[in-house]
Order: C-alpha cells, then sequence, then structure tokens
C-alpha cells in the first residue's frame, strides 16, 4: 500500500504540463473533422487510432495550427478562431485570468472565451455545466417521426492534472416509424426503458474520471469510444453498441509511440439461473446475469510524420471474476488466455487480433484501413482451405481542396467475412446489451460508403452521402467450428439496402446547430423476421432538427 501510494504521489508531483484530461465527446464532430482537414493539408498530423481526444491534446493541435496561421485561407482562420474560442482555458492553462466569483460565472464570456450558461474557474477549480437538447420532426416512410432529447452535461478539472466529466440524455421517440431494434442502422444502440406500440423511451449516461500529465492519461471512463480508422463505423470498437465503464490508459512517452489499454465490464444477457433467484412478488424473479469482460490493448508507432501503424488485440472473456492477468497491459493476451484454459477449448476466451494504418499522401489526401482478425489459419490458408479465415477490413480514402476549394471528398470500403464478431459461447460474442461492438453492419456482409462535404462559411455546411449494403444470412454455430465446411460470402437469405443523403446544418452558436435533411432508401430482404415491414421498399425521409449542448 505505501509503494503504491509513493507511486501516485510522483505522478501527480511529475506533472510538467497542463493535461486538462477531459474527454471531448466523439458526437460533437466539428472540431474533429477540421483537425482532419489540417492534417490533409499537412499543418498538423493527427493520426489518431481511438476518440475521443482530450480537450487538451484538441488544444494543442489548436496551438500548432494558430502558430501558423498564415497558412491558412480565410474561412479556415474563421473556424481556427471558432474552436479557439471553444478550448482557450486548455490552450493557456497558465492565464491568471480568472473568474474567481461564482456569481461572475452565469452566462460567463469575453472576447477570448466563448458564451457558457454557466462558467466558473479559479486557480485550482474549474467547473462548466449546460444544458442539452435535441428536437426533431420528420416524415419517415409517409409517417409522422418526433424525437425529444434533453438532459445536461458537466465538465471540469482540479490541478489541471484531474478531470471529470457527466453527460445524461433522456430520450423520448413517437411515431409509427420507430427503430426499436436499431440492429440494422449505424444509430447507437438502446437499451430501451419504456417501449408501446408507437413511442420509445431510453437514456444515456456517459461520464470519466481521469488523470493525465505530459505522458499518461488514465482512469475510470464510461465514453462512447472508436477504435480504428473508418468514417461511417469501426471495425474494432464503434459507437453502435451502448457505452460500457472501463479502466482506461493512454501512454504517449514520444512523438513516435503511443500505447492504449481498456478493461471493460459488458452486459451478456445471458441468463446464470443458478444465481437467479425469486423475490417477494408472485412470477418476478431477480435475473441475474453472467460476467462479461473485454479487454483491449494496442501499441501505435509513427515512423514518418505522415504514416501510423496500430497493432493490437481483443479478449472478450466471461465466466469469472475479472482476471488479474488481464489488467497487466503489456502481456501477450493470446498467450495469457492459453495459460488459464487448463480444460481446453472448452475454458478459453474469445481473442483477436486487429492492425490499423493511416497514411498521408502529399496531395492533400489520406489513405487509411484496418484489419481485424477474429480467426486465421495461414497453414490452412496455405493448403487452400479458408474455412476457419474469420477476418474484417476496412480501406478508404479522404481528400480535401484537391477538386474543390472547401470541399471534402471521402470513400470507404467494408468487408466482414462470415462468423466475425461471433462465438459458440453466447457470454463471448463480440457484442454488449445485445449489438456489436464492432462495425454495425455485423458478420457476412459488405458496405461502400462515399460523402461530400462543402463549407459555405464557417458553421454552413452541406453533406451529401451514399452507401450500398449487402447482407447474407447466418447458419447453426456449430459450423463455424466444423473443419473443412466454408460458407462462401454473402451465403443465406440476402438483404440488400441503398441509401442516399443530404444534409444541412448551420452551427449559429457554440453548441447550438439547426440542420434540415433527405434520405432516400431502398430495402429488400429473402428474410421475412429481419427487417421492420416500414423499412422496405422504397422510403424517404426529411425532416428537420436542432440541438443544444450535444
Amino acid at each position: 500500500m505505501k509503494r503504491n501510494l509513493t507511486i501516485f504521489i510522483f505522478l501527480v508531483i511529475s506533472s510538467l504540463v497542463y493535461a486538462q484530461p477531459v474527454f471531448h465527446s466523439v458526437g460533437n464532430t466539428g472540431v474533429y473533422e477540421f483537425l482532419e482537414r489540417m492534417s490533409l493539408k499537412r499543418i498538423i498530423t493527427s493520426n489518431e487510432f481511438q476518440k475521443p481526444l482530450t480537450r487538451g491534446e484538441i488544444a494543442q493541435y489548436l496551438i500548432k495550427i494558430d502558430s501558423v496561421k498564415a497558412e491558412l485561407d480565410q474561412l479556415e482562420k474563421a473556424e481556427l478562431t471558432w474552436f479557439e474560442k471553444e478550448f482557450y482555458d486548455e490552450m493557456y492553462p497558465a492565464n491568471t485570468d480568472y473568474v474567481g466569483d461564482l456569481g461572475d460565472g452565469i452566462l460567463n464570456s469575453s472576447p477570448e472565451r466563448r458564451l457558457r450558461p454557466f462558467y466558473y474557474r479559479d486557480s485550482l477549480f474549474t467547473f462548466n455545466l449546460s444544458e442539452s437538447v435535441l428536437l426533431t420532426g420528420a416524415s419517415k416512410a409517409g409517417e409522422s417521426y418526433q424525437k425529444l432529447s434533453w438532459g445536461f452535461k458537466l465538465y471540469g478539472e482540479i490541478t489541471h492534472n484531474f478531470g471529470f466529466s457527466m453527460n445524461f440524455l433522456e430520450n423520448s421517440e413517437t411515431g409509427k416509424t420507430i427503430d426499436k431494434s436499431k440492429q440494422l442502422s449505424s444509430e447507437t444502440g438502446a437499451v430501451f426503458t419504456d417501449k408501446k406500440n408507437n413511442s420509445a423511451g431510453y437514456s444515456e449516461t456517459t461520464g470519466s474520471l481521469l488523470y493525465g500529465n505530459s505522458w499518461i492519461t488514465t482512469g475510470l471512463t464510461k465514453e462512447f469510444m472508436t477504435l480504428g480508422s473508418g468514417y461511417r463505423s469501426q471495425l474494432i470498437l464503434s459507437t453502435k453498441a451502448p457505452s460500457f465503464p472501463s479502466l482506461y490508459m493512454k501512454i504517449h512517452p514520444a512523438k513516435w509511440i503511443s500505447f492504449y489499454f481498456m478493461h471493460g465490464w459488458l452486459l451478456s444477457g445471458v441468463t446464470d439461473s443458478l444465481a437467479t433467484y425469486k423475490t417477494e412478488l408472485v412470477n418476478q424473479p431477480r435475473t441475474i446475469e453472467r460476467e462479461k469482460y473485454y479487454v483491449m490493448h494496442a501499441l501505435q508507432i509513427v515512423p514518418t510524420a505522415n504514416l501510423s501503424m496500430t497493432f493490437g488485440e481483443t479478449i472478450i472473456y466471461s465466466d469469472k471474476s475479472p482476471y488479474l492477468g488481464y489488467f497487466i497491459p503489456f502481456l501477450f493476451y493470446r498467450s495469457v488466455d492459453h495459460s488459464i484454459s487448463f480444460g481446453g477449448a472448452e475454458s478459453g476466451n474469445n481473442g483477436s487480433i486487429f492492425f490499423d494504418m493511416s497514411y498521408y499522401t502529399k496531395y492533400g489526401a489520406k489513405l487509411y484501413g484496418t484489419l481485424f482478425i477474429d480467426e486465421f489459419s495461414l497453414t490452412n490458408f496455405l493448403k487452400g482451405n479458408s474455412s476457419r479465415n474469420q477476418i474484417g477490413y476496412t480501406f478508404g480514402t479522404v481528400a480535401y481542396n484537391t477538386f474543390i476549394q472547401n470541399l471534402t471528398f471521402r470513400l470507404e470500403y467494408s468487408k466482414i467475412l462470415p462468423w466475425v464478431y461471433s462465438n459458440w459461447i453466447p457470454s463471448q460474442t463480440y457484442r454488449n446489451s445485445d449489438y456489436t461492438l464492432g462495425h454495425y453492419i455485423g458478420q457476412n456482409a459488405d458496405q461502400i460508403f462515399t460523402q461530400i462535404n462543402y463549407r459555405f462559411s464557417r458553421g454552413l455546411e452541406v453533406k451529401l452521402w451514399a452507401e450500398s449494403i449487402r447482407q447474407g444470412g447466418l447458419c447453426e454455430i456449430k459450423y463455424q467450428y466444423t473443419i473443412g465446411y466454408a460458407e462462401k460470402f454473402l451465403y443465406g437469405l440476402r438483404r440488400n439496402e441503398t441509401n442516399f443523403g443530404i444534409e444541412l446544418s448551420y452551427e449559429y452558436l457554440h453548441d447550438l446547430t439547426g440542420k434540415v435533411f433527405y434520405q432516400y432508401s431502398r430495402v429488400t430482404d429473402e428474410d421475412s423476421t429481419r427487417t421492420p415491414g416500414w423499412q422496405l421498399g422504397s422510403k424517404s425521409t426529411f425532416g428537420i432538427s436542432l440541438q443544444y449542448g450535444l
């Protein structure tokens, strides 16, 4: 205990720079897209394997961009000024211009800082609190649809090295065209607390408690995190599944190397019949689920300023208490799994490995890709037997100012072979709350996606996008483990989906955005139980939304 306390004190004292260890939500995409454009312009290099970034990390990028401000055009300068107002305190943490009075914190603003509903700052403590609201009205498949979300978010810091945050959102949807399964779209899955014929309700809560200094960020977190390349979705970890709590660590000891670690607690959805027990209410037992955990670690190498390569592995394990071996970040987890699976394959866990890469060209473009290997046998592959080769991959490109000034073009393709993410042990599938942790299209499917973004002025942007998705079936899980048995890609009952969309958005104030959108969809499905009837055929959706604080 004394040794652990000494190490902890050393970490605090050894903080040589301000860290601002508060995550900036991946749902607030504006600054992330700005950093990507600046990277494509080769002003900075944001080789980010994991998002969200901390506000301190974003501030460092903005400082670098500001140092070469003369290389920006007028629109980019306006955007930089906009984001500097958002991250002013993180960019200049040593500034002695403190608010210092609770009364001055209400609707505080200044020429350097943005307007905030409640803001307090002194030499020790920073605190921000604001409300969150989303109003959406739309026509989906000829039926009226509404969504109302309300809540609040707060974040703050103590001594610039300890950060905390919390976001809460209560959601309600009404209409005949509510997607109550949320399995076939990129929309984040939900754990419904209220589900009726024409209405549904659910809440979301995320937050973190982090410590950070110049080379490490670590702590407790329950955030929507993404791991790996991919704009439409990610193969390793996406925002499809509900967020889950985890122990988190990122080590960045030098510019060319970063190390990531997560140990998360998942919801298995598998009932533990022995632990389940009766209650005082008739026919209302207390249902206990099997324990389920997610472990990930990755090593990112940046050998040159325009190239990033990341290698890592994941483990899904269950049916036991958290295993200490998986809390040691630098072990080879596949070997750890073998050492504790003394009962043979029946006692093993679900492991995978991955490789991620991004490369910036000198022509204002980036090439990127991810390879996710659920299971692969090189020996069998060389013999021509691919029955146990279960992989998924994404590759894409994004270009900025290549064709037209202020235009960003993206093209992306993902393919996931049969059986990826699945497992014969129900509590060890690559899922949380019955939603995939990886790419939302799931196994035995592929997708091609393209999007064009054009910015008319600071905050005013139009997006045009299109995609085509093909999904096959899923036969009995026993065939996944049958040697010599190989289903062809897209085997089984076929589902085809084509989407085209356009969105016009304008951010009038910080966090206050209005949108007008239209989407055309055409869906066919040979499996009558997979797709809701109202989604089949040619359908149109159009509507408007107003959001603040999201």
